[in-house]
């Protein structure tokens, strides 16, 4: 691992892992349907990382994964990444991205995965926020939202409102949708 910090307060760093896995139930890596790898076997996996993280305190920063290497019996090369705005103590906004091309052998299946995302934070007051996200995941063909607005009525205490859906890209019609209370309460006994 080497990382350098540059007086920027943004950092670039480089390394080198090795990972180990046992299975102990079988398991499809790409989650596709193909074969899964057996229960009970093991692997042992070399990869290289960059990764790139700008100034943090500035109002637009970014982050950058990249990765390649090894993944179960084949190769994996992904990049991920977050552009963030920052608009003082009023908002939050983000667009994530992720993309995996995992590359194995038959009789597994190759996979390109994406995953793509804008995130908004809205602080109203001390006490009210409200933060939503999409996500559209090609892996399963969905698009989810979800929306939360959070009440602070005591310290450490907290009243959930959430709204989620999840929908097919092409038709947007619904598979599963929800509306969700929550109601916390510190006791400090």
């Amino acid at each position: 691992f080497y990382e350098v910090r540059f007086q920027s307060l943004s950092q670039l760093s480089l390394g080198v892992s090795n990972r180990y896995t046992y299975l102990f139930a079988a398991f499809d890596p790409t989650r596709t349907g193909g074969i899964p790898l057996e229960a009970g076997t093991d692997y042992r996996n070399t990869f290289a990382s960059l990764r790139y993280f700008s100034n943090p305190r500035k109002k637009v920063f970014v982050t950058l994964i990249g990765n390649a290497g090894e993944y179960f019996t084949g190769n994996i090369k992904s990049l991920q990444g977050t552009m963030s705005w920052r608009l003082g103590y009023l908002a939050n906004i983000s667009m994530n991205f992720s993309y995996n091309n995992i590359r194995l052998p038959e009789p597994q299946n190759n996979a390109d995965l994406v995953l793509v995302g804008p995130r908004i934070d809205l602080t109203f007051t001390k006490s009210l926020f409200w933060t939503t996200f999409i996500q559209y995941n090609n892996q399963i063909d969905n698009i989810n939202i979800n929306t939360r607005l959070q009440w602070r009525y005591a310290p450490v205490s907290d009243l959930f409102v959430v709204y989620t859906d999840n929908f097919f890209p092409d038709t947007f019609a619904s598979k599963q949708r929800a509306l969700v209370m929550k109601l916390n309460y510190w006791f400090n006994l």
